[in-house]
């Protein structure tokens, strides 16, 4: 769940699997990848009875967890300012507080965001939960999410100081629960995603069982399963004697964060499986993004998944349910989640990344219109945009459509040219309409062909009619539209935008989990519509109203090697302990092999490169901070004994520069330790110098 976990990994594979996938819409998404031959006996080896790990691990009432985010954004709580040693450090005595405030009695503790994370748990955290009646489950990250390189500026999140050796882990973890017997668990994350099945043999497995049993055989051992794992009698059967349940992520039926209707039918698939082994099962749920998904969770989505998990849990069925990512960082949400054309709401048609979808599937949004039959003209308009990850970009799959009692009036498929923001329509329906009082106008995407892996986000708003009444054409409210559709893969909904969505989740997980019923409040309208030339998806900033663009126009080619550029002279503190730099960056490609290696993104220092990435690098649409892998970068060897450097973000061309690779690159939300970076967030005009070698190549900043 931390790094990149199923996507990157999986990706070859899944591309030669199209046909394993389009039959994967009509059951659960799954991780899928093999797991090698079963172990030759199911006898469990660990010292301890299940019995008894359970009854040291779940609290009275099930597990109420939260847990640390990972690829989300601002889920942990850190310390605002570094500490002697430059790093900023979980903020314990905030972070017990937001637990006790909402009613949790467990926290997952990730150890991979910072080096000081284990020492925080063991020296910090463990101490002040014990005082507070809160359990500790410690979470560490298998070899696909562990990014060491000798070179710092090159290394990444990884579970440290012990990283892969999983058997100091079950050492050192077993020690620390002795001390702090509130400490009751460990996990391993996305345990057989990509090649991590390799290490995780048999013997290794015995090996980390002895050297925790050795120490505290009622410490509970647990792996991360996705549902393809989760429900596979062949996972049981190899690791089912080493472990005492597994972390479950749930993710509806088709890879998303917005259906709630698979819980009872996926946990009862996971658990006709674990109950007869006695295995526990620890409920998960995203909370924050989940970088597959095409939507982030909403407060609705997660009070139902909730509410429908809590059965589970009451019964003893499962340990109880664990908010991944709950976002405890205090940040509004990001601005470009709004994905209207204007105000906070739009219909949404959503495909999440490696779901396969049917021919003749669709979604749709449709309402019964009151037309006046003494007009002469009857005509439609919308504005409608489709983002989609063109590693497939050809016709004849997603296909735009409007209908009238059934029949389509207006069609456009997704790859047509332009989409990626807001498009004008304008759809003459005098023939469709003509001698009728009332019609059923539909709003729909239909699939003309399935396909194995074509993600897709389509927005339609801003529709009205002259000659006859559409109510709510801005899908600000939530009544006026029926929402349908016949796939559990291609999702309709009504997308609401909210700057408090992270508080809203806060209090529907905190009402929720206490068994409460819970209520929505109302979304304020928009504090400040654009204009009706502009659009609310043309501000693309992570937070407020400003970020970093280096762009290049479509159907341009720029000189080979040839760069934008914003630079700005930063003082360095020769004080420091240590110096780093974090950002937050966006394209609209992920992984376009039909455009790799033509244009990158660079940040400099002094001229010397820092990290370099592809346009193409994983994900699309999505501000991510460094990469999926990294985060923040140590600049240490760049910076040290310097009073002042150049720092530079740049879009390039290649020795082999594209001829129409359109691109937009956004950098937004700058944080540093030892040096003095003016206007991080790019809310003004100042500090940031602009250049390019190449006309085509423009850098500027965006404000909205």
């Amino acid at each position: 769940m931390f790094g990149p976990h199923r996507r990157a990994l999986a990706f070859t594979a899944i591309l030669s699997c199209t046909a394993a996938l389009v039959a994967s819409v009509l059951v659960p998404a799954a991780a899928a990848q093999t797991i090698g031959e079963p172990a030759p006996t199911a006898v469990r080896v660990k010292d301890a009875a299940l019995s008894d790990i359970r009854a040291s691990v779940v609290p009275e009432g099930g597990i109420k967890a939260a847990m640390t985010g990972g690829n989300t954004i601002y889920a942990d709580v850190r310390e605002p300012e570094p500490r002697d040693d430059g790093y900023r450090h979980i903020d314990t005595p905030r972070l017990v507080s937001k637990l006790r405030e909402h009613g949790l009695n467990t926290y997952v503790y990730g150890i991979w965001d910072s080096p000081t994370d284990w020492d925080d748990l063991r020296l910090e955290f463990a101490p002040a939960a014990a005082a507070a009646g809160i359990k500790i489950w410690v979470y560490t990250v298998p070899p696909s999410e562990c990014f060491d390189n000798p070179a710092p500026h090159l290394s990444g999140r990884c579970s440290r100081p012990f990283k892969l050796d999983f058997v100091r882990w079950a050492q050192e973890i077993a020690t620390l629960s002795l001390q702090y017997p509130n400490v009751v668990a460990w996990a391993i994350d996305d345990f057989l995603i990509g090649a991590n099945g390799e290490l995780f043999t048999p013997d290794y497995m015995q090996q980390i069982v002895d050297a925790q049993d050795a120490i505290n055989p009622r410490l509970g051992f647990y792996t991360c399963a996705y549902h393809g794992h989760a429900v596979s009698p062949e996972f049981y059967a190899r690791f089912g004697p080493y472990i005492d349940g597994i972390v479950y992520p749930y993710l509806g039926f088709s890879n998303n964060t917005q259906d709630p209707t698979a819980v009872e039918a996926n946990l009862e698939q996971i658990l006709a499986q674990t109950e007869p082994r006695g295995l526990g099962v620890l409920f998960l749920l995203y909370t924050n993004r989940f970088l597959d998904a095409a939507l982030p969770p909403t407060e609705n989505y997660v009070a139902e998944s909730i509410r429908r998990a809590l059965p589970y849990q009451r019964s003893g069925r499962i340990l109880g349910i664990d908010a991944y990512g709950l976002p405890l960082g205090g940040k509004p949400a990001p601005t470009a989640d709004n994905r209207a054309a204007h105000g906070i709401g739009r219909f949404n048609v959503s495909l999440a990344s490696f779901v396969g979808t049917r021919t003749g599937d669709y979604a749709s949004a449709e309402q019964r219109i009151v037309v006046n039959p003494h007009e002469r003209r009857h005509t439609l308009r919308f504005a409608d945009f489709d983002w989609y990850n063109p590693t497939t970009p050809a016709p004849g799959f997603h296909t735009k459509q409007v209908l009238v009692d059934g029949k389509v009036v207006w069609e456009s498929d997704v790859a047509d040219p332009g989409g990626h923001g807001y498009v004008e329509r304008t759809v003459d329906l005098s023939d469709a309409l003509r001698g009728k009082h009332t019609a059923l106008l539909t709003l729909r995407v239909f699939e003309r062909n399935g396909v194995g892996n074509f993600p897709l986000d389509v927005g339609f708003d801003d529709v009205r009619g002259e000659g006859f009444l559409v109510l709510d054409g801005g899908f600000e409210q939530s009544w006026a539209w029926k929402i349908g559709g016949n796939s559990r893969a291609l999702l309709g909904s009504l997308d609401h935008y909210a700057a408090d969505r992270p508080a809203r989740i806060r209090d529907a997980v905190a009402t929720t989990l206490r068994g409460k019923p819970w209520t929505n409040r109302p979304y304020p309208p928009d504090p400040a519509p654009f204009p009706r030339d502009g659009y609310r998806t043309d501000n693309t900033a992570m937070f407020g109203d400003g970020r970093l663009s280096l762009s290049l126009p479509d159907r341009t080619s720029p000189a080979p090697n040839s760069c934008a550029t914003a630079s700005q002279r930063v003082a360095v503190d020769p004080y420091s302990p240590r110096y780093e730099l974090s950002f937050w960056h966006y394209d609209q490609y992920a992984q376009t092999r039909l455009f790799e290696g033509q244009l990158v993104k660079r940040l400099t220092i002094d001229g010397l490169l820092v990290q370099q990435r592809d346009v193409t690098d994983w994900w699309e649409y999505t501000w991510m901070n460094g990469s999926s892998d990294q985060g923040p970068i140590d600049v240490g060897d760049f910076v040290r004994g310097k009073k002042e450097v150049t720092v530079a973000f740049q879009l390039c061309a290649t020795d082999t520069p594209p001829v129409d690779l359109g691109v937009d690159v956004g950098v937004d939300t700058i944080e540093s330790v030892g040096l003095t970076v003016r206007n991080p967030g790019f809310e003004s005009g100042g500090a940031w110098t602009m250049s390019s070698t190449d006309p085509a190549l423009t850098a500027r900043i965006e404000r909205f």
